[in-house]
């Protein structure tokens, strides 16, 4: 099951999920990575640095430990993580936990 909401308040959308709005969160102006490429999807699933994806919750995954900080604050002071109901065990989303 993935997130339905984050913890800035923001509810999935019709159009719009929780990782799209976490990638506007976090992903800044120009894509540039804290390892000095841009990181931005070129191909289907692949992004501009190299990276080959097999799904596009797989390179989104990609961009989201790239671009996240640690603390989840955004670059206007406002913590973004994804929230999943009590009754799941697993994390939807760690990619903060292994930043590359």
């Amino acid at each position: 099951m993935l997130a339905t909401r984050c913890a800035c308040g923001f509810e999935r959308l019709a159009d719009e999920e929780v990782s799209d709005h976490l990638l506007t969160a976090f992903v800044p102006d120009g894509a540039l990575g804290p390892d000095g490429q841009v990181h931005e999807e070129r191909d289907l699933r692949a992004c501009s640095c190299g990276f080959s994806a097999t799904s596009g919750a797989e390179l989104d995954n990609h961009f989201l430990t790239l671009f996240t900080p640690p603390d989840h604050i955004d670059r206007h002071g406002t913590h973004h993580s994804p929230l999943v109901p009590a009754r799941l065990t697993r994390a939807v989303w760690t990619g903060h936990a292994t930043r590359g």
